[in-house]
Order: C-alpha cells, then structure tokens, then sequence
C-alpha cells in the first residue's frame, strides 16, 4: 500500500478584533444573566419548598432541599467561570489567537510524508473568514 486516507483534527482558531471581542462579551453577559436568574428561581423555590413542607417528614424535605443545594453550587461555579471568561476576554489583547474547537478533515498520506506536518494543521478565522490555513 503506497497511500492511505486519515482522518485527522484540524484546531479551529479566531484572532481577537474588537468587533469578536464585544460579540462574545455580549454572549458570555447573557449567559451570565441566565445563571443569575436560574440561581434566584433555586433560592425562592428552595424557601417557597420549605415553608410548604414544613409539617413534612423532615429527611424527605431535606433530601429535596440537599438536592436544590447542589444544583444551587453547580450554578454557583458554572457563575464563577463565566465572571472569569469575561474578565479574560477584556484583557485578551486585539491580535491574539484564541482557540474556537477542533474539526477533522480527511487526508490522503503517502510513503515519505512527513507526519508532524500532515498532523499539525490550523484553521485561523478573524471576523468570520477563513484568513488563513496552516500545516
């Protein structure tokens, strides 16, 4: 056999402009919004359960609870990351490549091909358009 197909990943990256920048500011404070959101409706609910449940048998209702309490931490972090990813994104300076994902193409390999070189390939997107295609 003298050739053969691969697939192989391509690492998708975007160069910061101010106008990708404010897009995913705009994105991540809306996310943030909704965690925001999600973490109160946790805490009236959570309140709203246990005065409903007061009279109830009080390892079921505090299972209920324990569970709302979890769901309220994992919001808490999900929160955290997001006031984390904001900050990073104001101070990523204009230029820098940040990387978007990973898709695969295939490609066809022969004997001699060097590997790194096949292996290694980037995408580079700035506003929307393909700007350049790396090996």
């Amino acid at each position: 056999m003298e050739s053969i197909s691969l697939q192989c990943p391509v690492t998708i990256k975007v160069k910061v402009t101010e106008k990708f920048r404010n897009k995913m500011l705009e994105k991540m404070n809306r996310e943030l919004e909704e965690v925001n959101l999600k973490l109160s409706k946790i805490d009236i609910q959570r309140k709203k359960f246990i005065e409903e449940h007061e009279q109830d048998n009080p390892q079921q209702v505090a299972a209920v609870v324990q569970r709302m309490e979890v769901d309220k931490a994992k919001g808490l972090k999900v929160r955290d990351k997001l006031t984390q990813d904001i900050a990073d994104m104001k101070h990523l300076g204009l230029g820098a490549e940040i990387i978007q994902g990973t898709m695969h193409h295939i490609l066809n390999v022969k004997v001699g091909d060097k590997m790194p070189e096949v292996m290694n390939s980037e995408i580079v997107i700035e506003d929307g358009k393909i700007i350049e295609i790396r090996n």
